[in-house]
């Protein structure tokens, strides 16, 4: 597995993600889609830690609050291609 990305690069990805997110309205996925996603794509995958993703360095976990995890991010997809937005089911409210 490879080091995760460093700090700067880690803050860069996430910077872009959240402009991303927020610009659409900060749609989530549902529930079941992320636990779907993390249990399926993230959690086998040989670049996720148990918190981070070594690839693209971004939070990953089956918690609905985006802003804490890249999968509950509707507009967000899997930089290495194993999961991405086009295929969600998303909710579109705000989140709080």
């Amino acid at each position: 597995m490879n080091a995760k990305p460093n700090i700067l690069n880690r803050a860069y990805h996430y910077t872009r993600a959240l402009s991303r997110w927020i610009k659409v309205g900060r749609p989530v996925r549902s529930e079941m889609e992320i636990e779907r996603i993390f249990e399926t794509c993230c959690k086998p995958c040989e670049a996720y830690d148990g918190s981070v993703c070594h690839h693209c360095g971004c939070r990953i976990n089956k918690e609905k609050t985006a802003m804490l995890n890249k999968i509950a991010m509707a507009t967000e997809e899997c930089h290495l291609g194993k999961w991405n937005n086009e295929n969600s089911k998303t909710e579109r409210h705000k989140q709080t």
